[in-house]
């Protein structure tokens, strides 16, 4: 029923325009097939000096994330049973999906417009070295579940609205190939990083638990944090800079 009334939106939203010709519309036709190589997202990405920044974004928001859900595996090991484990998933989720639907209903547009766009993709980064810290220091059941809660609330109601936000300054190709590029590969690759380091190195060669674990990832935090304030700083000269021109500006890319 949800699908169905998305579809129905999506098609109110395209019907107004729908009797214009091309010609009529300003800037070029975004009905113009795209064209181009399925490589072209890879390409963009390695020649851009955008582009990167945004995956590397990406590979450290993956790898914080994986490391926590190996933290949540080990603490729902310490449960009694198969359903007091099931019974915390369930509330972990419940509080997530509440927090989440609450903030984008009510402040993520005005978080956008009080912070702009640096400040506000560089909040999930500060929640998570704060988090880690605090596990570091407390690792604990109850630390991590509000930790948790409120990192996965935040990444769904104000860590992605932002981070598409960085998309709008670039042409209509990297929008769907190099985005596409980011989100997959780039994301799966930092995925299966972070699941090997944490398991294979740093349990299974170094021996490390919770709290040693939750410091070595502050660094990395920090680092993602530093990336999403230069990309947010970035993107807001682009598009002042579109903003001054004659026409929309895309994120430059390399010759050839």
């Amino acid at each position: 029923m949800l699908l169905e009334l998305a579809v129905q939106c999506v098609v109110r939203l395209i019907a107004p325009g729908a009797g214009r010709s091309a010609a009529a519309r300003p800037g070029p036709d975004p009905e113009r097939p795209i064209g181009g190589s399925t490589l072209a997202g890879v390409l963009h990405v390695l020649r851009s000096p955008y582009l990167p920044g945004i995956a590397l974004y990406m590979l450290l928001y993956t790898m914080g994330s994986t490391a926590l859900y190996f933290h949540q595996a080990r603490f729902a090991e310490a449960l009694a049973d198969r359903a007091a484990r099931t019974v915390f998933f369930a509330r972990l989720d419940l509080a997530v999906n509440a927090l989440t639907t609450l903030t984008q209903l009510f402040l993520t547009g005005r978080i956008i417009a009080w912070l702009g766009v640096p400040l506000t993709l560089g909040l999930l980064p500060l929640l998570t070295a704060v988090g880690f810290v605090m596990l570091g220091v407390w690792p604990t059941l109850a630390v991590f579940v509000v930790f948790q809660v409120l990192r996965r609330a935040g990444e769904y109601a104000v860590g992605r609205p932002a981070r598409e936000v960085l998309y709008t300054v670039v042409s209509r190709e990297d929008k769907y190939k190099a985005k596409n590029f980011n989100d997959t590969l780039v994301y799966r690759v930092g995925d299966q990083a972070a699941a090997w380091s944490y398991d294979r190195l740093l349990v299974g060669a170094m021996g490390l638990g919770i709290a040693a674990i939750s410091w070595v990832m502050v660094p990395l935090a920090g680092a993602w944090l530093a990336v999403a304030l230069w990309l947010g700083r970035r993107q807001s000269a682009l598009a002042g800079a579109a903003a001054g021109g004659t026409g929309p500006a895309a994120e430059p890319q390399a010759a050839g």
